[in-house]
């Protein structure tokens, strides 16, 4: 009788303990959705100067004219290039270790699932850079994201020494080249080009007059230049997954009030770290392309101001979240981070569409680009939240499911009386 019930006493703390190690992933954490959110926003005033001027091949603080066009020019660079898609960058690993948990309740083969929802986000993502943007992010998630399996099982600490080493070896690479070996070692093709002005100005005359046709050749052209730009940011993109799979792998977000000492201090050091980072590539903004300082300098944006201010925000909005008050500010955001799919590829349609179709790309200053940015967004709260209001999906996330899982999700929401 007493081996009976010591067998079942051992039973129960086994079990008691195995609940420890997995808790239980909630389906929806309303705090991603927010920032997820806040994140689209930045991307759009981002990528307002790529839908509305050819940055690929000119800087846009020495060609626009005017203190106001050059101070949000800046401003912009300061606080939001590279800052809000590494949040997008974060979120995606931090969903990649959501979607896995819960596909181990679902699916004997959790990694199989993975790689098909990927294989569809390839596809969205093709579709998006061949035919309606070059600019794409997707096709390098669908494809960067397969190496996330190889982390899944990875303790959080040496998940975290992987993502801390794409982010310094870059950096300590580069600026021991540049200042070994000079202009050579940083050489940009695109710079050093015949000519780097008349490939600008016959982009904007194509997106302003030519034919549908001819836009797409002209896309296809820059393709293949921003895609090499993802490339040589591709470690920096991995690293953020790494970080967002860290944040999981922790249940950062799962028990944030148990976390609020450790997300001050993340708060406080990535601001100390990526706002002199920041702060250094804008006073050199108006240098030479193929100076020194200037492409230390943006190497190092790129590298740590971005991801370091990109956390700050993550760690800001966390801990602003933790009141009502702030809560209820924020929670029109959520409907359009639930989905961002839908609005990232919206916001490229309607941006293409209107600033091709009216003639005007090129002729938007930063200033009115701002404005048409904000406007934009503005307008896809207002659908988001009316179109999350009746659905459980977003179109493009609805789609996304049901290609994944190979059936039929059902969209509308259940009502009250089923």
């Amino acid at each position: 009788m007493r081996n009976r019930e010591n067998n079942n006493a051992q039973a129960v703390i086994m079990k008691m303990k195995s609940t420890q190690k997995v808790p239980e992933l909630p389906k929806r954490i309303s705090e991603l959705d927010i920032i997820r959110g806040i994140a689209l926003m930045g991307i759009l005033i981002v990528n307002m100067g790529l839908y509305s001027f050819p940055a690929l091949y000119l800087d846009q603080f020495s060609s626009w004219n005017g203190n106001v066009n050059k101070f949000i020019v800046a401003i912009i660079s300061l606080t939001a290039e590279g800052k809000f898609i590494s949040i997008f960058s974060f979120l995606f690993g931090l969903g990649f270790y959501i979607f896995i948990q819960n596909a181990f309740q679902k699916t004997k083969r959790p990694a199989m699932l993975f790689f098909r929802r990927l294989i569809v986000l390839l596809g969205i993502g093709l579709i998006h850079a061949y035919l309606i943007w070059f600019g794409d992010v997707l096709c390098i998630y669908s494809i960067a994201g397969v190496f996330l399996l190889f982390f899944r099982h990875m303790s959080y600490r040496s998940v975290l020494i992987w993502a801390l080493s794409l982010l310094l070896i870059p950096v300590i690479s580069f600026v021991l080249g540049a200042i070994a070996n000079g202009s050579a070692f940083y050489s940009d093709p695109n710079v050093n080009g015949p000519d780097i002005v008349s490939m600008g100005k016959q982009a904007t005359h194509i997106y302003q007059t030519g034919s549908y046709i001819q836009i797409l050749k002209q896309n296809m052209t820059d393709l293949v230049i921003a895609k090499i730009s993802y490339l040589i940011i591709l470690p920096q993109i991995f690293a953020m997954f790494l970080l967002g799979v860290y944040a999981g792998k922790r249940h950062i977000f799962q028990r944030i009030p148990e976390h609020l000492s450790f997300i001050r201090n993340i708060q406080l050091g990535s601001f100390l770290i990526g706002f002199p980072a920041a702060t250094q590539a804008v006073i050199y903004m108006d240098a030479s392309p193929q100076s020194l300082g200037y492409n230390i300098t943006q190497f190092i944006s790129s590298y740590i101001a971005g991801p370091a201010l990109g956390i700050f925000y993550i760690s800001t909005l966390l801990l602003l979240l933790q009141s009502v008050r702030w809560q209820n500010r924020l929670k029109p955001f959520a409907a359009v981070g639930r989905m961002a799919a839908t609005n990232y590829i919206l916001q490229s349609v309607i941006c293409t569409s209107s600033l091709y179709g009216l003639s005007i790309y090129g002729k938007v200053a930063p200033g009115y680009g701002l404005i048409l940015s904000l406007s934009i967004f503005l307008c896809q709260i207002c659908y988001s939240n009316l179109w999350m209001s009746k659905f459980q999906y977003g179109p493009l996330e609805w789609l996304w499911r049901t290609l994944t899982y190979g059936k039929r999700i059902p969209i509308q929401k259940k009502s009250n009386h089923e």
